[in-house]
């Protein structure tokens, strides 16, 4: 029987800790992609085709809320103009990291779990520090101390294949001073490198933030506020699932005739007396009922994901400017309470990555790493102020004029005697 790094007694105290967001994140992951749609239509059984069809629409615009909040969160990570002289640098870091592509996986990851993690990592024989968004999943960080976040420690585990295809479970364990790495939970060096080597870096290069912090360690992910809702569609299919159950071998009632004058064929009844009978005790279920709590829940699901308020928008001719602000405000107030993380986030990486090359450029000025280094600087730091909400040319203006007209209207009543 394979083991697990959590079995050996100094990650053991870790153990509740990784089974609890396993479970966690497992649950979003089945929201977003609609897996738990599966076991909500199997137990409706033969209920099924005329529920089931109205119950999977529910999550599909969940995946949908989370790609729109990956999209718009970036603004293209523009940086102040007081971090203008860091651009170069920072751009260079993240072309290493393909970031115009894996990149979209740092605010997706986000939006579907709740939270997301960076990894920073120094390629030192090809001479570059890149840094790799990683789902929650994943990895563990355990603070220095109780009143100091800074990673001390962080425990990566994944699931890979052996040599002979085998599945295993493959641990990396980071600290400041060391690496270590398991495979099922026996020491384990991979890849040509010892089970323990010093970590050249001398931190733990590793961040993660939360989508919209909550106070809880794992964030809430960009459907939270609906999973409620969900929760009792689940629940109502779950009591439905059971009444058909109960009645899946259904009782009968027979009238006019004595037991001895009934005949049963393989699925039929036969009642010799023409003023016998014979019916099923059919368990009450009010489908029209059904149908009515799920349109309801779909209207709060819709209500609670700002994001789909650009379908209220798509449907319409014609928009005043002033609409569409009011409109979307609530999605302007969600991604700008948001966002901050990200940038933070992300900030703290490209600091890293900095620190990280100061440790690899020695003394040569002319290396692209002497530029990188200089990443490990207070003043990078992304604009705040950047666009929300991505306008055309053509409303850009529009909202300018109301604003322009507006002042001035402003201005024109307080110059009034």
């Amino acid at each position: 029987m394979s083991r697990s790094i959590f079995d050996l007694d100094e990650f053991k105290p870790y153990a509740d800790t990784w089974r609890a967001r396993q479970a966690a994140f497992a649950t979003r992951r089945a929201y977003y992609d609609g897996s738990i749609y599966g076991a909500v239509r199997s137990s409706l059984s033969w209920l099924g085709p005329r529920i089931g069809g109205a119950i999977r629409p529910l999550y599909l615009p969940l995946a949908r809320a989370v790609h729109l909040d990956a999209g718009i969160i970036p603004a293209h990570w523009t940086l102040t103009e007081e971090a203008a002289p860091l651009v170069d640098a920072a751009r260079l870091v993240l072309d290493w990291s393909n970031w115009l592509t894996d990149g979209v996986l740092f605010t997706r990851f986000g939006a579907e779990f709740g939270s997301v993690g960076l990894k920073v990592s120094d390629l030192r024989d090809a001479g570059r520090v890149v840094i790799r968004p990683v789902s929650p999943e994943f990895f563990l960080l355990v603070p220095s101390g109780d009143y100091d976040a800074t990673p001390g420690m962080a425990i990566c585990v994944q699931t890979r294949r052996g040599a002979d295809g085998k599945p295993f479970e493959y641990a990396e364990v980071v600290s400041p001073n060391l690496i270590r790495t398991y495979a099922d939970g026996e020491p384990r060096g991979l890849g040509g490198r010892k089970p323990e080597y010093p970590n050249a870096l001398g931190f733990v290069p590793w961040v993660e933030t939360p989508h919209l912090a909550s106070g809880d360690a794992l964030g809430e992910c960009t459907f939270q506020n609906v999973m409620p809702l969900l929760d009792e569609l689940n629940a109502l299919a779950s009591d439905l699932g059971a009444i058909i159950s109960k009645h899946v071998e259904p009782q009968w009632t027979v009238s006019g005739v004595e037991d001895g004058d009934l005949k049963r064929g393989d699925n039929v009844w036969y009642i010799p007396d023409p003023q016998g009978k014979a019916s099923a005790l059919v368990a009450p279920i009010d489908i029209a009922g059904v149908l009515g709590f799920i349109r309801e829940i779909r209207d709060n699901v819709h209500a609670g994901l700002p994001e789909l308020a650009f379908d209220e928008l798509r449907s319409k001719a014609q928009v005043a400017t002033a609409t569409v602000e009011l409109q979307l405000m609530e999605l302007v107030v969600k991604i700008g309470l948001v966002r901050p993380n990200y940038d933070h986030a992300l900030t703290h990486a490209l600091r890293l990555a900095g620190k990280a090359a100061a440790t690899m450029v020695g003394g040569d000025e002319a290396s692209a790493l002497y530029d990188v280094a200089r990443l490990d600087d207070d003043a990078l730091a992304f604009d705040a102020e950047r666009e929300i909400v991505p306008l055309d040319p053509m409303t850009r203006a529009q909202i300018e004029k109301v604003q322009a007209e507006a002042a001035a209207a402003q201005a024109k009543a307080m110059a009034r005697p």
